[in-house]
């Protein structure tokens, strides 16, 4: 493993993904979950630094494994695409189902709006990844 290019996919990662999750949840569906917390006061938390440290914990996760399974899976951008399906289906999309499932206040649009949501930031995710990991 190269260390320099791990580090850089890592960053390339956390960037990438907390610029997509500010866009996503504060301008796409940012409206929807404020009528979901308007109607239920102090269900939910609101902690962007903890946000971004999470991003921060998937980006390094995310290069590791990239950096593991890259080469099998052809390398470069591509197999960063694949890769961040791949995970974008075993985490957050079964999460979001299991969330649907859960709870009463998500709607079908929403869960599948975020679904769709996690499926694209996933594999771009994965090809910045792949683009900046070059074996």
């Amino acid at each position: 493993m190269n260390t320099g290019r791990f580090f850089g996919a890592a960053l390339g990662v956390w960037i990438v993904r907390v610029a997509l999750n500010w866009t996503f949840y504060t301008q796409v569906v940012g409206n929807e979950f404020k009528q979901i917390t308007d109607a239920h006061p102090g269900m939910f938390r609101e902690v962007i630094p903890a946000y971004i440290m999470t991003d921060l914990i998937f980006a390094l996760a995310f290069a590791f494994l990239f950096v593991k399974v890259g080469a099998a899976m052809g390398g470069g951008a591509r197999a960063g695409v694949r890769l961040g399906v791949f995970v974008a289906i075993l985490s957050p999309i079964v999460g979001t189902l299991y969330q649907y499932y859960s709870v009463t206040y998500l709607s079908v649009g929403l869960a599948v709006t975020e679904a769709i949501f996690q499926l694209i930031a996933h594999a771009i995710e994965g090809a910045v990844a792949g683009l900046i990991y070059r074996t």
